[in-house]
């Protein structure tokens, strides 16, 4: 990763939320958040991220609806969606896919983890012609 990429958390929690920040920015990675799904849309609206990690047990709109409804934005139908959850039977990791996530991360997750996700999607993101 060459230049600084925009990354959005969200979560409900404000410990979650910096401590995934503080991760994020040692990874270089500018960090915006949101502590709730209607701000997670407010912000979408106006800037387009590189990727999305979504707490997925939010009150109010959930991190399934938020993500579905991000995915309706135009811009977003390509930037990963990543869920931040502590619920990772089959059934929720379908619900996470269905509602257009592209990967789970289990909390609590370990800084291996984080790396190895974002180095999968960083590969990704350098297919042909990028």
């Amino acid at each position: 990763m060459s230049d600084p990429r925009d990354i959005l958390v969200v979560d409900d929690d404000a410990i979650n939320r910096m401590v995934v920040s503080v991760l994020m920015e040692r990874r270089h990675y500018r960090v915006a958040e949101a502590a709730s799904g209607p701000e997670a849309l407010d912000l979408v609206k106006d800037k387009t991220f590189d990727v999305v990690l979504m707490d997925l047990s939010m009150p109010g709109m959930d991190g399934l609806e938020t993500t579905r409804r991000i995915r309706s934005i135009e811009a977003y139908g390509g930037v990963p969606v990543i869920a931040l959850t502590a619920h990772t039977s089959r059934k929720d990791q379908a619900m996470c896919l269905e509602a257009g996530m592209n990967a789970v991360l289990r909390k609590p997750f370990d800084s291996e983890q984080v790396d190895r996700l974002l180095g999968l999607l960083d590969h990704k993101s350098e297919g042909p012609g990028a």
